[in-house]
Parts: C-alpha cells; structure tokens; sequence
C-alpha cells in the first residue's frame, strides 16, 4: 500500500498502464474490400437496444432513482442550501462560480449514483429493493469514484491521458461489481474499451446536460440589476443557486441509468 506522498504517481503509474490501446496497423486487411464484421454491423442495433433498456429503467425506477439521486449528489445541495443571499449586486455576481463549482461536484457525485442505478439496471427489483440495494451500491461507490476522480486530475494535469478520455475510461467504476478499488478501475477500463463509442456519448451527454444547466443559471445570475437591488432581487439569486442544484438531481438518473445498463450488459 502506498503512502501518501507516493498516492499521485501510483496512480500516474496505473494511468499509464491501464491506458493503453492496442495499434491496429497490423490488423488491417490486404485487399481493398471493406470487411464488415458481424459484431460492427450490429453496434447501432445494440446501441439502440441499451439506450432503450435505459429509458425503461428510468421510468419504471423513476420514484427510487431520484431518491437516490437526492442522496449521492446531497453535498451539491448542502452547498446550495448553505449559501446565503447576497447583499448587493456585487454580492450576485460572487454567486456565479459558486453555480460552477456545483456542477463540478456533481460530476464525481453522478459517479456514485451510477452504481445507485446498477441494481435496477441488472435485474427488475421492486422499487424498495431498487432502492435498498441502490443504496449499498451508493456506499460501496464512493471510495472507487474518489480513486476515479483523482486519477482524471492526475491524469489530466500530467498529461498521462486527455482529461475527458480518462473519465470515460473510469465512468463505470461505480457500478463495477468486482471488489477493491483497483480491481474496479481496471474493470471499468476494460468494459469501457470494449464500448468505447457507447461508453464516451453518454459521458458527454451527462456532461453536455451538466454544462447546460450551468449556463442556464450563469445566465440568470448575469442579468442586469438596478444599482441598488431590491431584497426579493437578491434573494432571487439564492434561489437562482438553489434551483442549479435541484435540477442536477432531477436530471442525473438519466445518464446514470444509461451508464449502468451499459455495464450491466456487458456482463
């Protein structure tokens, strides 16, 4: 077990290691027909059939995966709910990197509920047992997603890997069913290479859907005040950091849902 002054290169080490794709030079084909494998053909089909399975997901568990959703991304909304209305305009405009950094919390706290999501997305439970075993799933993720988290940073400050790259590669690490946190990045590297194109659209879709809520409320944040605002104006702001966090727990069991199903069918 390394210590802590050794913890960013043993994960710099591991980045290294782990990433790593095969050159496909060799594996090109001599002739100039195009080979169409079986497997190629039917990707858009299999890809149709788990965004479908993560739609039924979502629906069928919408009442559980939201609670779950309130639950992994609850630091997100103490955030919101501890910040207190502003004074002035200058006071508002403060308010605009705190609607960023929630957004940024809630990227690893949507890791987590990726494996709130995975009980539901490998088998049907009834809706307690969705969320009671979604709720272990959630407690046994965190330590795996901190290990994820710190990895991207490290590898995206070293340079080791693209930041956005090695987030995909680390997405299902919450839902992995292997044990220790090692065997879980690993696992989610693997699966994540096998359905790299699948695995990296919805990553973006979480992140593009993040980013749209984050812009929402920079815009609402930014709009012109009278030099001296009126206190339902500037409370208007707290809430304007309020509603940030409640729609990034109202939308995340979506993308969850679908990162689940995807790991859940790979087995």
């Amino acid at each position: 077990m390394p210590g802590p002054r050794e913890a960013p290169s043993h994960l710099l080490r591991w980045a290294r290691r782990e990433v790593r794709f095969e050159p496909a030079v060799d594996a090109l084909p001599q002739h100039t027909e195009t080979a169409v494998s079986p497997r190629a053909a039917s990707s858009p089909a299999r890809s149709r059939g788990v965004l479908g399975a993560a739609l039924r997901t979502w629906l069928r568990y919408a009442v559980p995966l939201t609670v779950l959703s309130a639950i992994a991304l609850s630091p997100v909304l103490l955030v919101a709910l501890a910040a207190r209305a502003p004074a002035d305009a200058a006071g508002v405009a403060a308010l605009r990197p705190l609607g960023w950094k929630l957004v940024a919390l809630a990227v690893f706290c949507q890791l987590v509920l990726i494996g709130g999501a995975s009980p539901a997305a490998r088998a049907r439970p009834t809706q307690l047992r969705a969320l009671g075993r979604g709720l272990a799933e959630l407690a046994g993720a965190i330590v795996p997603c901190i290990a994820a988290v710190a990895a991207v940073a490290l590898g995206g400050l070293a340079l080791v890997v693209p930041g956005l790259l090695l987030l995909a590669l680390l997405a299902l690490t919450g839902a992995s069913t292997e044990r220790g946190v090692r065997a879980r990045l690993a696992d989610s590297v693997t699966i994540a290479r096998k359905h790299l194109p699948s695995v990296a659209l919805a990553v973006l879709a979480l992140l593009a859907i993040d980013a749209a809520i984050g812009i929402a409320g920079h815009r609402l944040l930014a709009m012109p005040l009278p030099r001296h605002p009126s206190s339902a104006q500037l409370a208007t702001a707290r809430r304007v950091i309020q509603a940030i966090a409640i729609a990034l727990v109202v939308v995340s069991p979506l993308p969850a849902a679908l990162l689940a199903a995807i790991r859940s069918r790979a087995s």
